[in-house]
């Protein structure tokens, strides 16, 4: 017996056609938005995770200041005499860092001053903003402790992070002069200002202000040796 072919209609296969398209714009749009989810998720992870490595790495820097301000004069310190061990240089000039992005010292230091890169006149440094309230004793920022975190210590596993910790005179003194510190009985004497920022290698950056104070001041027989960190405060700054 022979059997008989049924022509399929032309329409029949353009159905198929299309259908076969539908599904294949379906899954790939399913797939491109999987993809694209995990691409996001895998972002904010590893921004996460710089995020607090760079705000330890801050935090590191108040501990790092206050050892090796502990000995040290800190009218020195406020007039940009000297710097803690380890750094990588004078306090000025340009570095580059991992993933090579460059560090210009000066216009950070001119920034966290007056709010301006390029330096800072005492006019400039004196003006008065929600950041800086004290005017004529507004801190005249100077770096006491930068380089790249693995110089700056003793560790397992350093990150890859560019440290600058500033020093500067406290709001409370009321002298009109930021490169000293104040006399013995007088408001603010033996408190530091530090300020210590954290720049990963793609720019990002997380800082910490806190206030470094003396045991005593003056030392008295008995005095407890030793600084205390105080008034500690988060600045996120996640690019330049």
């Amino acid at each position: 017996m022979t059997g008989k072919r049924v022509p399929v209609a032309a329409t029949d296969c353009g159905i198929a056609l299309v259908a076969v398209l539908l599904v294949s714009s379906l899954v790939f749009v399913l797939v491109t938005g999987l993809l694209l989810a995990l691409s996001i998720a895998h972002m904010v992870v590893r921004n996460h995770r710089e995020s607090m490595v760079l705000a330890r790495a801050a935090e590191t820097g108040l501990v790092l200041a206050a050892r090796h301000a502990e000995d040290a004069s800190w009218d020195a310190l406020l007039g940009g005499l000297v710097q803690a061990p380890g750094v990588d240089g004078a306090p000025g000039g340009v570095r580059t860092i991992e993933g090579g992005a460059a560090i210009a010292l000066d216009d950070e230091t001119s920034r966290l001053t007056c709010g301006l890169p390029g330096g800072c006149s005492d006019a400039d440094r004196q003006v008065v903003t929600t950041a800086r309230p004290w005017g004529a004793n507004n801190p005249d920022w100077r770096l006491f402790l930068y380089g790249p975190l693995a110089t700056l210590g003793s560790w397992r596993y350093p990150p890859p992070v560019y440290l600058l910790v500033w020093v500067g005179d406290d709001g409370r003194e009321v002298d009109g002069n930021p490169r000293v510190d104040g006399g013995a009985g007088t408001s603010g004497a033996g408190v530091l200002r530090v300020h210590a920022m954290a720049i990963g290698r793609d720019g990002a950056r997380q800082a910490v202000e806190a206030e470094l104070v003396r045991a005593c001041e003056p030392v008295w027989p008995g005095c407890p040796v030793g600084i205390r960190v105080q008034g500690r405060h988060d600045f996120q700054r996640s690019l330049p």
